[in-house]
């Protein structure tokens, strides 16, 4: 008996030793339960990264091409998977009678339909249904998962394995210190009616007139304010046009807005169904970017998803089409860090952002609420992905007179992604003028974020209730309609569209108002930022002027 156990466990040894594990996390997430084995012929649609064929030379070039209306044939050159790749992983499946289809154009990643016996077999997996009651949600997820040693080098990553569903993180108790300096001058006074102090509510026209955003609408030109949506969110019609009628007069409250259905996204128009994110974003970009055209793109839910994959999709779902937003703002990415998801999962999304960036689209996400853990610095993801422009947060002193930092506002340095060059003057002056050139308990060779700020706080219509918030989704929503207005501008003139936005914005802070004031010490003031003067962790830059970045993008 002794024998026969010893020889088996030789045999499994040696299974075992042909395979290499690609992903493994040691527990889920917080919240997440292990409630049992999922029926064995369970079919999972499963997702694979090909390790692409010249992504670094994509990043080395990305400043240079970065131009709207870029060809995917262009980009396939630097995505697209060797010929060897795409031949071994293809004969992988046929051995096992499977068949994987290309899921984006390029074919870098690519999907298979498994049944769960098959995807623990083949991954060396152990597929389990767990379960999150705070969530109501219940996924199959495995913890670790390996593949053929044969296929290292071709394989980045498989997804839905260990990548969950994540929430919004609740806000912990302050605590005792900030990095940085807070600098003592105030900034330049902005012309803002008494009314819109006196009121403490900044309303669509009180917004306008804090950033000089015109209120007469654009030139009807062939350009479109992406908005995204996901888990089958969507914005209400009904909430919208009361939205309008209290408080933008002057536009027409019958205007609407296109929707784009990604993986079977709905938009039902049933009042209880309706997102207060996505109407937090129609809103605000309709009544802020007045005449420019709205498309929101509404990604449903497949099944089996998570925050990762639907970002996944939106990305791809938009590199594949022939004639993509010029601007995509995406919010619900606020509710997420880099603690959220494995790193396989994040380089690979922000590699698909560096393709939207290829083709000279402005991708331009919230850095979300105090996603320090108040334990230890965290960055927010995907704002932390050195591709998309990442907007803080600003709100108001007590006497309404000076724009501070937004206190809930996320920010910080990437433990993944290093530091774009386009960053290196302003980070580095940063670190110096604070003495954290050293500082060990932040990367400060990484992605830094946010790249600029806007206000945090606006009024909206929720199921037909007036709701007062305070989020960076507004700050990032202000700041999209911002840039969709000049791109219309450029296009108008008949020139291309800004493109990819952040190295316009480092080499041009004269055209955003430093806030110098307060911090993002909601969670944790011991891992938190100050604002100071020049480019900062709390605010960026600071807030847009639009009158400086319209002189600037006209000269252009």
């Amino acid at each position: 008996m002794l024998a026969r156990l010893t020889i088996l466990s030789v045999i499994l040894s040696a299974v075992n030793a042909e395979f290499l594990v690609l992903e493994k996390r040691e527990n889920p997430p917080d919240g997440f339960l292990l409630v049992g084995a999922p029926p064995s012929d369970k079919v999972l649609n499963l997702r694979l990264s090909l390790t692409q064929n010249d992504i670094s030379g994509l990043h080395d070039t990305i400043h240079e091409v970065s131009t709207p209306g870029n060809p995917l044939v262009w980009l396939k050159t630097f995505v697209a998977p060797a010929q060897d790749t795409l031949a071994q992983v293809n004969s992988w499946f046929a051995s096992n009678n499977l068949t994987a289809s290309p899921v984006t154009a390029a074919g870098d990643w690519i999907a298979v339909n498994m049944t769960v016996s098959q995807a623990n077999d083949l991954l060396a997996a152990d597929f389990s249904t767990f379960q999150n009651k705070a969530m109501n949600t219940t996924v199959v997820r495995t913890l670790s998962y390996s593949i053929p040693g044969e296929l290292k080098g071709h394989i980045v990553s498989v997804d839905p394995t260990v990548n969950f569903p994540v929430r919004k993180k609740s806000v912990a108790p302050l605590k005792n210190r900030a990095f940085g300096i807070s600098a003592t001058r105030a900034p330049a006074a902005r012309s803002v009616s008494t009314d819109c102090h006196a009121s403490s509510q900044w309303t669509p026209s009180c917004v306008q007139q804090l950033y000089g955003i015109p209120s007469a609408p654009a030139k009807a030109v062939a350009n479109v304010l992406g908005v995204s949506g996901f888990g089958n969110a969507f914005s209400n019609h009904r909430d919208l046009k009361q939205y309008l009628e209290t408080y933008l007069p002057n536009i027409n409250p019958n205007t609407t807005y296109s929707f784009i259905s990604i993986d079977d996204g709905v938009d039902n128009q049933l009042p209880l169904d309706t997102s207060s994110e996505a109407d937090l974003n129609i809103q605000t970009t309709i009544g802020l970017a007045t005449g420019v055209q709205v498309a929101f793109l509404g990604t449903g839910p497949p099944e089996n998803s998570n925050d990762f994959s639907d970002y996944l999709d939106e990305a791809n779902f938009i590199l594949g089409m022939e004639q993509p937003p010029q601007t995509v703002l995406n919010t619900f990415a606020g509710f997420n860090s880099e603690n959220s998801f494995q790193a396989p999962a994040m380089i690979s999304l922000c590699n698909a952002y560096a393709q939207l960036a290829a083709r000279g689209i402005s991708y331009i996400v919230s850095t979300g609420e105090s996603f320090f853990d108040c334990e230890a610095f965290e960055a927010p993801f995907p704002a932390s992905c050195p591709f998309v422009t990442a907007v803080g947060g600003s709100e108001f002193n007590v006497d309404e007179t000076q724009e501070t930092a937004f206190t809930f506002g996320g920010g910080g340095f990437s433990t993944l992604f290093q530091r774009p060059t386009y960053q290196d003057a302003a980070v580095e002056g940063y670190l110096k003028s604070t003495g954290n050139a050293n500082n060990t308990a932040f990367n400060v060779s990484g992605r830094a974020v946010p790249d600029v700020s806007a206000l945090s706080a606006m009024p909206f219509v929720w199921q037909g209730i007036i709701n007062d918030g305070g989020s960076t989704s507004f700050s990032a929503a202000i700041f999209a309609s911002i840039v969709a207005l000049l791109t219309n501008e450029r296009i108008a003139a008949g020139k291309p569209g800004l493109g990819f936005l952040n190295p316009f914005l480092y080499q041009n802070p004269q055209a955003f108002q430093d806030v110098v004031v307060g911090n993002n010490a909601a969670c944790s003031t011991e891992f938190a930022f100050n604002a100071t003067a020049g480019w900062d962790p709390a605010t960026g830059f600071g807030s847009p002027i639009f009158s400086k970045l319209l002189q600037i993008v006209n000269g252009l």
